[in-house]
């Protein structure tokens, strides 16, 4: 019988410890004992796709080397490690619920989509940009976030035109504002977080649109030229008077990575500040989850894995590990089959239960159209129409039954 047990973040994980519980049912994973031994790293990968701490037996992983203050202390280690900004997290709640949410923030997204429009003529006209209409766009925006970060979330799916540099601005606003709401920031960093997401690519309004069209391999002297809209960009922003210093250093090194591989200037680990590592994840995960040029949209669960497997080498760990802890495994817009055949896209998780997120129903288990839309709660709704469990069995790509997104994100 075991005298202590310690809840330990999955991230934190060490080889040899004893997982003893999950921070949910075991039923809802896939494993079939109830206690084992972390043999090696990917047994902590495994974990991560399923839970978000764990509880270690103290006793149990004695026996292999650890003991109680060594495990603290390997702890204390990993949570510096976490300790991402110097500033005190804040505990943000969820205030209304998703559906609540989503009326305030229909109207707010529609702010934020008119208000970028009006930024991209501006510079496109060569006139300087106001702070006054970058607070005007970005602040309804955030408050929704911090009150529900659900809403938005599920508007970021959400295309309002056929231009990727358009909505790939919105997007990264959005996705940016809640990173730093899960990372604890306060408001004026989360505005901070959203004005230089929608900026960073601002510049390459100046390079020639049939290279920024062009579907195929960049040469090396088309991608010397590219590169230049992070400099074109930083000159737009430092014209916007009043505009803050990290939103400058955000857009200065959105594409610098952690390996020291990106650009312009080859900055490596903590050489990068904060808002350009947060920058460079939420700009890499629109980019694949949209359709480009040169690429097609990969789904958002596809999406996830490659950021995870970028980890540590584009993108430090602990912030990967962040982000996915705010759009989830499956993130919002992923289209899923249910156990009982029933497809539905995800509309808004759960914050701990990360497995059992609210679920649009879109098809029923013979793979036709529900005549109204229908949202369930699989937190609460726990079997499906077989009286079996009810679980997410795998992501569907859209085309594979028909479905076309753009049907119900509204």
């Amino acid at each position: 019988m075991s005298i202590e047990q310690i809840k330990v973040r999955t991230p934190d994980l060490l080889e040899g410890m004893y997982v003893a519980r999950l921070d949910r049912p075991w039923l809802e994973t896939p494993y079939k004992v109830q206690g084992f031994y972390i043999k090696t790293q990917k047994d902590i990968d495994k974990l991560l796709q399923y839970v978000d701490y764990v509880y270690i037996d103290v006793e149990k992983s004695k026996e292999v080397g650890h003991d109680k203050n060594s495990l603290n202390g390997n702890l204390s280690e990993a949570q510096k490690k976490q300790n991402l900004t110097n500033v005190k997290p804040r505990q943000y709640k969820d205030d209304p619920d998703f559906k609540i949410e989503m009326k305030t923030a229909v109207a707010s997204h529609a702010v934020l989509t008119d208000g970028v429009g009006e930024v991209m003529s501006d510079i496109a006209n060569n006139q300087q940009l106001k702070m006054p209409l970058l607070r005007k766009v970005v602040t309804p925006m955030v408050e929704s976030i911090i009150r529900n970060p659900d809403a938005f979330s599920w508007l970021s799916m959400l295309k309002t035109r056929d231009d990727y540099a358009y909505n790939h601005s919105v997007s990264s606003s959005i996705w940016a504002a809640a990173f730093g709401r899960n990372l604890g920031l306060p408001k004026k960093d989360l505005m901070a977080l959203a004005t230089g997401a929608l900026l960073f690519d601002v510049g390459k309004i100046k390079l020639p649109e049939k290279l920024l069209q062009k579907p195929d391999r960049y040469n090396q002297t088309e991608f010397k030229l590219i590169k230049k809209h992070v400099a074109y960009s930083v000159e737009i922003v430092q014209s916007i008077e009043g505009i803050g210093e990290n939103v400058i250093e955000m857009v200065a090194t959105h594409h610098e990575r952690h390996s020291g591989s990106g650009y312009p200037r080859g900055l490596k680990g903590d050489e990068i500040p904060i808002f350009g590592k947060i920058a460079g994840i939420v700009d890499c995960y629109d980019a694949l989850i949209s359709d480009r040029v040169y690429a097609a949209a990969i789904s958002p669960h596809d999406a996830v894995r490659k950021l995870y497997d970028w980890s540590n080498i584009d993108f430090q760990r602990e912030l990967v590990e962040q982000f996915i802890q705010v759009i989830g495994i499956y993130p919002v817009g992923t289209i899923v089959e249910l156990s009982d055949g029933r497809v539905g896209a995800i509309v808004a998780h759960h914050r701990v239960w990360k497995l059992r997120p609210k679920i649009l129903l879109i098809l029923d288990k013979n793979k036709q159209p529900y005549p109204d839309f229908k949202i369930i709660d699989t937190y609460e709704v726990e079997t499906g129409e077989d009286d079996e469990p009810l679980n997410i069995i795998k992501s569907v790509e859209p085309g594979l039954y028909g479905i076309d997104p753009r049907q119900f994100y509204l």
